[in-house]
């Protein structure tokens, strides 16, 4: 299992997020974007929708249906319908429910879930899993681990 860690600018979490998502999607890649915060996946959704006019990302969640068909999934729950392999994940670490997935991407913001999300890497690593660590600053992405 892959592990990335995404630590968004300060405001930037949706819009990272938004653009994580879209390079997944032209990847050819499926994928359960998760929140347990469900005004959250509103807000992703809407912003899905209407943040470019050149592109669009085509998702959905269980309340559309045709749950198996849709290219990135939203999730409130441990679910993966679509049969992806990538899960994007925020407002959580919790991710041990989420063993049928090759990768695992966690984005979050400078705050109190950053210095825990810099302890579980640490933890990840010690334990001789594949981690990856970004911080994002003006220039793009920075890897840090």
């Amino acid at each position: 299992m892959e592990i990335n860690f995404y630590h968004a600018a300060e405001g930037a979490l949706i819009s990272a997020a938004v653009k994580l998502l879209e390079k997944i999607y032209a990847a050819g890649q499926r994928c359960v974007f998760y929140s347990p915060l469900e005004e959250r996946l509103k807000i992703v959704d809407k912003t899905l929708w209407t943040f470019s006019t050149d592109a669009f990302i085509p998702h959905g969640d269980r309340s559309l249906g045709f749950c198996e068909k849709q290219p990135i999934y939203f999730a409130d729950c441990v679910e993966n319908p679509n049969g992806a392999e990538a899960l994007v994940i925020v407002d959580t670490l919790d991710y041990k429910n989420f063993k049928d997935f090759k990768k695992i991407i966690f984005i979050f913001e400078e705050n109190s879930q950053a210095e825990a999300a810099k302890a579980l890497c640490d933890d990840l690593k010690k334990n001789g899993e594949n981690v990856k660590y970004w911080k994002q600053n003006p220039k793009g992405w920075e890897k840090l681990a």
